[in-house]
Order: structure tokens, then C-alpha cells, then sequence
């Protein structure tokens, strides 16, 4: 039974491990050196939705602060993922679990910022561009929810 505990714990921690690295890299993976992301420095909706001159500062002043916030907790992140894949090559079961709710207390963190700076984002766009928006974000989860639906 002890063997069983301690191989769940570790496949835990792995799958951990794995579906956190996914999943930051919406905010983190995605954040290049130079501030910007995979997308450009604002994201391909910024282009999508027809900012004004202003709107667009303001977005960039927005996300910068954003980036700047995150960083700290961005290299807090990656060092309890150094930790946690030294806690699972260790078989420290117990480490494995504070480790894994560090990384999602840091992780949940991450998406606060970001979830807090699309709002101000969201709060500069008008009715027509918040309407787009909508639709992209519809479109972004159509088509992020097919490959799963396929694999059925």
C-alpha cells in the first residue's frame, strides 16, 4: 500500500508538472524577453478589433504594467518547477505536494494579473469592439474545443 501512495504521488506530481506547463503558457511561456508575446507585443485581437491610436497606448501601457507585475512571480514559478522535478526524481512524496500547490497558488496568480489587465483592456473598448471581442473569444474556444471532440 505504502508503494502504491508513493508511485501515486509521484505520477500526481508529473502529471502536475505537464499539465501546468500547458497551461501557463497562455500568460508566461508565451512572454518573450522584449515584453511582447507569441502574437506580437499586444496579441493578434488588438489588430482585429480596429483601436484607435489612444485605445492602443493605453492597452500597451496596460499590459507592460501587467508583464512587470507578473515577472517576480514568473521566476517563482520556474523555481518550484525545479524543485517539484527534483521533489519526483527524489520520490519525496511529501515535498511533491507542497510543491504542487505552490506552483498552483503561483499559477493562479499569474492569471489574476492577466485576467485583471484584460478587464482595464475590456473597460477602453467600445460596445462594437467589446461585440468583436466576444466573437473572437467564441471563435478562439470553437476551435479549441474540435481537436478534443474529435479524439472521441
Amino acid at each position: 500500500m505504502k508503494n502504491f501512495r508513493n508511485n501515486f504521488a509521484a505520477w500526481t506530481g508529473i502529471a502536475i508538472l505537464g499539465t501546468s506547463l500547458g497551461a501557463t503558457s497562455l500568460f508566461a511561456a508565451q512572454t518573450s524577453a522584449a515584453g511582447g508575446n507569441r502574437h506580437g507585443r499586444h496579441g493578434g485581437f488588438l489588430k482585429a478589433l480596429s483601436l484607435t491610436d489612444a485605445q492602443q497606448a493605453q492597452a500597451k501601457s496596460i499590459f507592460q504594467t501587467a508583464h512587470q507585475s507578473a515577472q517576480p512571480i514568473r521566476e517563482q514559478l520556474q523555481q518550484t518547477r525545479q524543485a517539484l522535478r527534483a521533489a519526483v526524481q527524489a520520490n519525496n512524496t511529501a515535498e511533491i505536494q507542497q510543491l504542487a500547490a505552490a506552483q498552483g497558488s503561483e499559477m493562479g496568480q499569474l492569471t489574476a494579473i492577466r485576467g485583471a489587465a484584460m478587464a482595464k483592456v475590456y473597460q477602453i473598448l467600445t460596445p462594437d469592439q467589446q461585440q468583436k471581442l466576444a466573437a473572437l473569444q467564441q471563435a478562439r474556444h470553437a476551435a479549441h474545443q474540435r481537436p478534443a471532440a474529435s479524439q472521441n
